[in-house]
């Protein structure tokens, strides 16, 4: 069997803040896709407003 490598990137993993994280061992997440992100959340915490991550913001 072979593994299909994927030339995407991958989603980033949000905190119920907004910003970017890294799980972390013996946590229990409750783990959403979003747009354009995962949303990580402990069980003591719910959603706050987030950002739509895959409109593109006129600069």
């Amino acid at each position: 069997m072979s593994m299909m490598l994927s030339n995407q990137t991958p989603y980033p993993i949000i905190d119920y803040l907004g910003r970017p994280i890294r799980l972390q061992l013996f946590v229990t997440y409750r783990l959403c896709i979003k747009n354009g992100y995962i949303l990580a959340l402990r069980h003591n915490q719910h959603q706050q407003a987030l950002p739509n991550l895959l409109v593109k913001h006129a600069s």
